[in-house]
């Protein structure tokens, strides 16, 4: 039996933004000493072969199979050598798509660590969204969701789905913000032209994204992100200004009129952190209608919201023609993220469950 430390917790996380740096960072603020580590999400090189080949015949597939189970289990073994060295209090498994379900289980029995999931998006990969995946990636946690002494989901469709599956505890735990991070940012006169448009977007291109944008010819809108010149076909217009990360994110919020918000199709109650991080910097946000939102915001006192592109046209002409409306929703947006929706406030609600619980 290992000894743990009462106040050390091990994250498992894919490298996602900065997001997992955050929700380390928190956890430190919440009293914990954290270690990160972050796991690959794209295949490596040989698995890439390995699933290549494997497409080519039925038999191919039976015989390879057992070699991507292979490679997989030497970042188990990472995982279980990272456990008895830190011996924390519990791990922090963020969703663990690469973790086997005998690995939980060994770090449980013989370690004696409990194991915490947290599922940021969609944990089943419904809607094709685990195409890219092999069977073990796409299958672990949904295989290993009874190993887990407490599970948290983002949306509270995915806290019904896995309970539909059997699994009693899990609990609901929106995103968040990082306070520290997400500030209202100084602008030179230059920077307010560069990036001063009627509607912003920052993020990837999902289709509901590229066809919602695609009806916004009529204003100045600029979107930005990675991703969107493999879909150049499918643009209508010259909306799509390149990439854009850290400050530039920051000054492209604090300059532009309207941040628009389009969650990603697997959000069904749920909304991603955009949803709090463009408040947190101040800015005016419309995003599109997610139920429980009222839960987490005052909708048209502290963020606005639509339910199709006509409703979308005419919010965006009415705050247009409104600045003082427009600065006041986000000056009380701003207010409810910061001291409401940061990360610092879920890490603190993870620590009083798994007490509560007496899991810790």
């Amino acid at each position: 039996m290992k000894k743990t430390a009462s106040n050390r917790v091990l994250i498992i996380s894919p490298s996602y933004y900065g997001i997992d740096s955050s929700i380390a960072k928190a956890f430190e603020k919440n009293g914990y000493e954290s270690s990160l580590v972050n796991y690959k999400v794209n295949a490596s090189l040989p698995e890439k072969i390995i699933r290549k080949a494997m497409t080519l015949s039925p038999s191919a597939n039976r015989a390879l199979h057992p070699y991507l189970r292979v490679l997989l289990s030497k970042e188990n073994k990472r995982y279980i050598a990272l456990a008895e060295k830190h011996c924390p209090s519990f791990i922090f498994i963020i969703k663990g798509e690469s973790v086997f379900p005998k690995t939980l289980n060994y770090i449980k029995d013989n370690l004696i660590i409990p194991c915490i999931s947290y599922q940021w998006d969609d944990p089943f990969y419904t809607n094709n969204n685990g195409s890219g995946l092999d069977d073990f990636r796409r299958n672990n946690f949904r295989l290993g969701m009874k190993n887990y002494d407490q599970i948290f989901a983002f949306d509270n469709y995915y806290v019904d789905e896995i309970r539909k599956r059997g699994i009693s505890n899990v609990s609901y735990l929106p995103l968040a913000t990082d306070e520290d991070l997400y500030i209202n940012t100084p602008l030179t006169e230059d920077e307010k032209r560069m990036y001063g448009y009627d509607i912003c977007f920052v993020g990837m291109p999902f289709i509901n994204r590229i066809e919602t944008f695609n009806e916004l010819s009529e204003f100045n809108v600029g979107v930005f992100g990675d991703f969107w010149d493999m879909h150049r076909n499918k643009l209508k217009g010259d909306y799509f200004k390149g990439p854009a990360a850290g400050n530039k994110v920051l000054k492209i919020y604090s300059a532009s009129k309207i941040v628009m918000n389009i969650n990603h199709p697997h959000s069904v109650y749920g909304v991603n952190t955009r949803t709090f991080d463009i408040p947190s910097c101040g800015a005016f946000e419309i995003m599109d209608y997610k139920q429980g939102i009222e839960d987490l915001f005052d909708v048209g006192n502290e963020i606005v919201c639509y339910h199709n592109v006509r409703e979308l046209k005419a919010l965006v002409r009415y705050y247009l023609d409104h600045p003082d409306k427009r600065n006041d929703i986000a000056e009380k947006g701003c207010l409810k993220s910061r001291k409401q929706h940061t990360w610092t406030q879920r890490v603190k609600k993870v620590i009083t469950v798994l007490q509560d619980n007496k899991i810790i």
